[in-house]
Parts: structure tokens; sequence; C-alpha cells
């Protein structure tokens, strides 16, 4: 099974975002930057790639509550916690409802520029939270439990 591209791209961003501090510390123009330059792309790319999976769906809401600030923490802070949810493996319908109202209302203006900006991470996290998930159970053996479970079906 391969990761969320999501998943990659938000890890390669974090790597980024650190040799950048690197660069900026050792006052390095060049290398400054050719890392802004990476990160632009990188996050360009953030917003066309469809997460496969809720871990995904739930870096892009992490991303996008990163990006709320000033009066629009209450709107963050939810985004937080759907993220932490799906994190978790957990998907509740209360919450895929709250994005798919928040996604309109993101694109009209609701938080200001900001919100607009955010519309279309949280429009790509409603598909990859709102995709099937393919649940694999193991298959073991029968266990040996000393003829128990073979005397009921036994007939008398």
């Amino acid at each position: 099974m391969q990761i969320d591209p999501v998943v990659a791209i938000a890890q390669k961003l974090l790597d980024a975002e650190r040799a950048l501090r690197d660069a900026r510390l050792r006052r390095d123009e060049k290398m400054t930057a050719r890392w802004l330059a990476v990160l632009s792309l990188l996050n360009e790319e953030l917003y066309t790639v469809v997460p496969t999976s809720p871990l995904g769906a739930a870096e892009l809401l992490r991303k996008a509550a990163a990006a709320l600030g000033g009066a629009w923490t209450i709107y963050a802070e939810h985004m937080d916690e759907i993220a932490q949810r799906l994190s978790n493996g957990a998907r509740a319908l209360d919450d895929l409802v709250w994005l798919r109202s928040m996604r309109p209302a993101l694109s009209s203006g609701l938080c200001g520029n900001d919100g607009v900006i955010i519309a279309p991470l949280v429009a790509l996290a409603i598909r990859g939270a709102s995709r099937p998930m393919i649940v694999f159970r193991a298959v073991f053996p029968p266990r040996n439990d000393d003829g128990f479970g073979h005397a009921a079906s036994r007939s008398p």
C-alpha cells in the first residue's frame, strides 16, 4: 500500500522549512532563495494533490488551521480537532458535515482573505476524509482447542 501523497508532501515541506531556517541562521542568501523556491513549489503541489486517506486529509486540515489566525481561531481549533480525530482513524459524520458547510462559507469570504485561500485545502480534505476505506483482516488458522469446539458439532 502506498503512502498518502499529501503525507509525503507534508514531510518534504517540514524538511524544507528546517533547511530554510538553517540557511537563514547561516545567512546564506543563495540557499535561502533556493529553499524559498522549493517551499513555494511544494505548497503549490499541496493545493493540487488529492489525499488518499483520512491521514492525508488531516494534514491538509492542519495546514488550513495554521493559516487561520486572529479572530478566526475558533474555526482553526475546530479544524485541528477534526484533524486529530482523522489522524487517530476516526471519521465522524458530523465532522464531514461541518467541513462541507464550511467550504462554501470560506470561499465566499467567511474568514476574510485567509478563508478564500484555505477553501481549496478544505475541499481536498473533504475528498480524502470521505473516501471509502478498505480494512484488511488477518486470517488465522483455527485454534486447537482440544476438541471442545468440535464436541458441539458432533451428532450424538
